[in-house]
């Protein structure tokens, strides 16, 4: 029984790249394409290694084991007061702007 079973698959194998054969060779042809090419970039356009010794990436400082105390936030004058009026006034602006632009462009 071992053996029929193994001859019907041999028989499968050998149906499937009989019926294949034009697929399997195009994608064995596209697949040394593909490394022909991409020797090719590496040997041409890719850049050559330096020569020189290459400084390392400076990264962020390790904390230190004591955290410096948060800044306080600034005066409350000089920080923009975004009050209603404000923003009105800020829309406002920006649609009397937008309408110049727009007139601007015709």
């Amino acid at each position: 029984m071992h053996n029929v079973a193994m001859f019907i698959f041999v028989l499968l194998a050998i149906l499937i790249l009989v019926v294949f054969w034009q697929y399997i060779l195009a994608g064995l042809g596209l697949w040394v394409l593909v490394l022909i090419m991409r020797a090719v970039i590496n040997w041409t356009l890719a850049d050559p290694k330096p020569n020189y010794p290459r400084k390392p990436v400076q990264t962020r400082p390790v904390p230190k084991s004591r955290p410096k105390p948060a800044r306080e936030l600034p005066a409350p004058e000089y920080l923009p007061r975004w009050t209603a009026n404000r923003r009105l006034d800020a829309g406002r602006e920006h649609a009397q702007w937008q309408e110049k632009f727009d007139n601007a462009a015709q």
